[in-house]
């Protein structure tokens, strides 16, 4: 292109196995419609990357260095769930090749193709943190375009989060117009949100629509909208997705929130994301049953399954406290039953005693009600010796003092 300055062009992968005289190929790792991607060490910082390498019709260094800018933005973005962007380069035959951060492990697609549906704890731990990245770049005014399973990385380091968003800013990277006329889209049909499919404005809803209708493959194992791409993508206009009751009613109505045609009445990624992660992740590595795991300190009324070893990116259960920090109430649950109840029983006994008191008083006060009470001095007990003396001393003393 006239007057566009090119950028600097390293040589093909597919040639020498070398790019930008820095990066040695390793493998492929993937093929798609665009571009093909490498496995490839950084022989400069020592560390793995991921090389895509697009096909020459669709990304060219012209294309590239129109898009300087949004590759500095995209460049600049970091979030644990979303695979970084390092560079941005075109190889010897002026295709683009984006320099991007490796994560070993499978993506989505793949998972639901081998397996069929996943585990509800699983999704819900892959939605919260896809929805988070969501959140995140939809915050730094970026748009995904083209949220799908095989967009979806599924890490295998049990300490690393439970998925992550890739192929960032593609469709804005890539000149549109050339998709179009090469017969591909910008998105993958069987995701992409009806306001997409009709060509109108996008907004971050649209993003969050097509994380809805992945979830919903994930958990039925079923692809909502099947077929070409023309053809997918005309279903979505004429029906809304199928979301079966079966999923109880927390995850029905989240995606049929997700997924409403309308994109001002779907919620916004960060309320997705706090929905998802309402429930806590036991440690990574425990199969704690799934109610078990909901005991945490959070609210139990989400029913989307609380995650299992996952190592997704959501709050973790609160610390025991220490015998010295628990307060009087909880030192109180702490005690045992037949502890707690000993003062009650001590309670009743000494009721009954004041029960059975209160009885002998009143029998003893009737009778002296009703006879005259006897001398007190003849009432005086024999006690012998010294006390017996003075005893009796007294009782003549009182005796002539009351006689008449």
């Amino acid at each position: 292109m006239s007057g566009t300055k090119r950028l600097p062009q390293a040589e093909s992968p597919l040639e020498t196995g070398r790019v930008a005289g820095r990066y040695r190929v390793t493998d492929r790792i993937g093929q798609g419609g665009m571009a093909d991607v490498y496995r490839a060490t950084d022989e400069a910082l020592g560390r793995e990357v991921a090389l895509k390498v697009f096909r020459a019709e669709l990304a060219s260094a012209d294309d590239l260095a129109r898009q300087q800018g949004e590759v500095r933005l995209l460049a600049k973005l970091s979030h644990p769930c979303l695979v970084t962007l390092f560079d941005a380069i075109a190889d010897t035959d002026g295709r683009v090749v984006l320099v991007l951060e490796f994560v070993a492990g499978t993506d989505a697609a793949h998972r639901l193709r081998d397996g069929g549906a996943l585990d509800r704890a699983d999704v819900a731990a892959i939605g919260a943190d896809i929805a988070g990245a969501l959140a995140y770049i939809h915050h730094e005014g970026v748009i995904h375009r083209d949220v799908s399973p095989g967009n979806i990385l599924l890490p295998d380091s049990p300490h690393a989060v439970a998925a992550k968003l890739t192929d960032l800013g593609i469709a804005r990277l890539v000149d549109e117009a050339k998709l179009t006329a090469t017969g591909l889209v910008t998105g993958t049909a069987s995701y992409m949100s009806p306001e997409q499919v009709a060509g109108q404005h996008l907004t971050a809803a649209s993003d969050v629509y097509s994380l809805g209708l992945v979830l919903l493959e994930c958990l039925t194992g079923h692809r909502e909208y099947q077929g070409k791409a023309v053809e997918a993508a005309a279903a979505r206009l004429a029906r809304d997705p199928r979301i079966p009751r079966e999923l109880g009613t927390e995850w029905h109505g989240l995606l049929q929130a997700m997924t409403a045609r309308d994109p001002a009445r779907r919620p916004a990624a960060e309320e997705v994301a706090t929905r998802l992660s309402r429930r806590p992740h036991p440690a990574a590595g425990a199969e704690a049953p799934v109610e078990a795991q909901a005991t945490a300190p959070m609210p139990p009324a989400t029913g989307l399954d609380t995650p299992r070893s996952t190592g997704a990116t959501m709050l973790m259960p609160a610390a025991e406290p220490s015998p010295g920090q628990m307060s009087a109430s909880s030192a109180q649950a702490a005690t045992p039953a037949r502890l707690r109840a000993r003062p009650r029983a001590m309670v009743l006994v000494a009721a009954l005693v004041a029960v059975v008191a209160a009885i002998v008083i009143a029998l003893v006060a009737i009778p002296a009600a009703t006879h005259p009470v006897p001398d007190p001095v003849r009432t005086y007990p024999a006690v012998g010796g010294q006390l017996g003396d003075h005893l009796q001393q007294l009782e003549h003393q009182v005796s002539t003092s009351t006689t008449p």
